[in-house]
């Protein structure tokens, strides 16, 4: 059968990159101005970068959120690159490495150009009804898809020569999961999908003590890489802290204080509602350290934060009843307005002794409560597990066809002085703000057709990928069939799946956060999934057209 030359293919790849890159350039960037735990959080850190004074003086969102994204904001004002012409080209890179990656397992090149244009016209790519803003999710993406494809270049690479290029393979992998780990909480849904693919790429290896040998130098440098990225954040963190930490989320100290309060079991157990004002007055009697914040906590502020709620807690808002979503936040406000902690050190010990008093009256039988469990998962309360199985199908509807999608822009908000810092770090235009009409620049009838193109290409994209997802799925059925019977490890089998069951991960995660804490539900929230769906896809009906076509026995 006769296929294209590779010049010819190369040709159209480039075409498909080039146009891509001139449709999203129309594309303005969403700043929104009063969003204090996000985007204006992440420019206000950056900021700070640039100043030289690493993340600014300690406060209660400091250490809220992992430092890479602010990095990646700081880094490409400092070079004068674009920020949403910079996530295009990483996210692009990343597109490259996939389809590098798998190549072994595809029989030819018009096959990998056919999953790269897959990968690379992604409709979540170019979504701004929520990755338009300046979210973190614009650097994980990517960096998630690189650490899973560094990860199957072991595996497609575990029987051949090639001791450099196997450890620069770990190296990707390992400066990618410490980006990951370190730009949000939730990275561990990525740990599975890795130790599937090394133990895989161990099997292959086994026979041969080189390659054995060249498989275990390239791990060595990938945890080493993920190590030393890790301390070295950790260890400015401290200097500048008093905590080798990265995140304080992550800390034992805040997530004993915060699993202490769900442990409480008293009053009605209401929907989204981890830790109710009844729990609340229970750990006030016992905790000299919670009862200074009472005051905060039950004040005009919980009323507030209450009227936000009410639509999931179905309380209405006098009586104080806070959603986890907003909880944990205004927890940390609280702290940080009541006790004024000069550090992380001194933060994390208010939490270290609110954490240990309330579990002390818990393990005494002063307050009733269940078992302990320092985390910050929601733990399961009457009718919760009933709920999570009525949202999950629709739940995992919404992912597989790509729901959620839009190109078109939507508003800015914030004044003139709110939107500056924007302008001025992601040297881009900005849509519209009602507040401020002088920022947003004269949208040109050009501009306006590239949006629409992009919208109805990105509607196509949508069930294009949904229908590679199911089409997928019954290939990757097939294909594992095919090789319990063959009683031979697939590579392409062993690497759909660890895609798949990184989707799965990712799903199982938000849809437990959205049916237990908040509205979780959105392209945001499964933003690193989408292009392992398409790869899982892609990966699944290559590997079984290849199977298809070797000689019977």
């Amino acid at each position: 059968m006769h296929h294209p030359s590779r010049r010819i293919l190369l040709g159209v790849g480039v075409g498909l990159v080039a146009l891509k890159l001139w449709l999203v350039a129309a594309q303005p960037v969403i700043a929104i101005g009063g969003a204090f735990y996000d985007d204006a959080l992440f420019i206000q850190l950056a900021q700070s970068i640039l100043s030289g004074d690493w993340l600014g003086p300690y406060q209660n969102v400091t250490l809220m959120k992992g430092p890479m994204y602010p990095l990646w904001i700081a880094g490409h004002a400092f070079i004068g690159l674009p920020l949403p012409v910079g996530q295009h080209l990483f996210y692009l890179l990343a597109c490259l490495l996939a389809v590098r990656a798998v190549r072994p397992v595809l029989a030819n090149d018009s096959i990998a150009l056919g999953l790269f244009a897959l990968l690379w016209w992604n409709p979540m790519s170019y979504d701004l009804s929520v990755l338009g803003r300046v979210l973190r999710q614009n650097l994980y993406t990517p960096t998630a898809l690189l650490t899973v494809a560094a990860g199957i270049a072991l595996v497609t690479r575990a029987d051949q020569p090639g001791t450099v290029r196997r450890a620069v393979w770990g190296l990707l992998a390992g400066v990618g999961f410490g980006t990951l780990w370190m730009t949000r909480e939730e990275s561990v849904w990525i740990v599975p999908t890795l130790v599937l693919l090394v133990a895989c790429a161990a099997w292959r290896s086994r026979h041969t003590g080189a390659r054995r040998k060249q498989l275990g130098a390239s791990l060595l440098v990938g945890g080493a890489a993920a190590i030393a990225l890790i301390s070295v954040v950790c260890s400015i963190n401290a200097r500048h802290y008093g905590w080798f930490g990265t995140v304080e989320l992550r800390a034992p100290e805040f997530a004993s204080a915060y699993g202490a309060l769900q442990r409480i079991e008293v009053g009605p157990a209401l929907p989204f509602t981890p830790v109710s004002r009844a729990a609340r007055e229970q750990a006030y009697a016992v905790s000299p350290t919670l009862a200074r914040l009472r005051e905060k906590l039950e004040g005009p502020d919980a009323v507030f934060w209450a009227g936000v709620s009410e639509p999931y807690t179905g309380r209405p808002r006098l009586e104080r009843e806070i959603a986890g979503g907003w909880f944990i936040w205004f927890l940390r406000d609280a702290v940080t307005e009541v006790y004024r902690p000069a550090s992380a050190a001194e933060a994390l010990d208010l939490y270290r002794r609110m954490g240990l008093e309330i579990n002390q009256a818990c393990d005494d039988g002063r307050v009733p409560s269940g078992s302990r469990s320092d985390s910050l998962a929601p733990r399961l309360r009457p009718g919760d597990l009933k709920r999570f199985l009525q949202v999950l199908p629709e739940y995992i509807d919404y992912f597989v066809t790509f729901r959620g999608f839009s190109g078109q822009p939507g508003r800015s908000s914030g004044t003139a002085d709110l939107l500056a810092p924007f302008s001025a770090l992601t040297r881009w235009h900005l849509s519209a703000s009602p507040e401020a009409p002088e920022v947003a620049p004269r949208v040109l009838p050009v501009d306006a057709f590239r949006l629409r193109l992009l919208q109805r290409i990105g509607k196509i994209m949508r069930w294009v990928g949904a229908g590679v997802a199911v089409a997928g799925l019954v290939a990757w059925v097939a294909l594992g069939l095919r090789t319990i019977r063959a009683r031979e490890l697939n590579p392409a089998w062993i690497i759909a799946t660890a895609c798949l069951g990184a989707c799965a991960a990712v799903v199982m995660i938000n849809a437990l956060v959205h049916a237990l804490s908040f509205p979780n539900r959105s392209p945001g929230a499964l933003a690193q999934a989408y292009p392992l769906l398409l790869l899982f896809g892609g990966v699944a009906l290559a590997g079984a057209f290849s199977w298809s076509r070797r000689p019977s026995t």
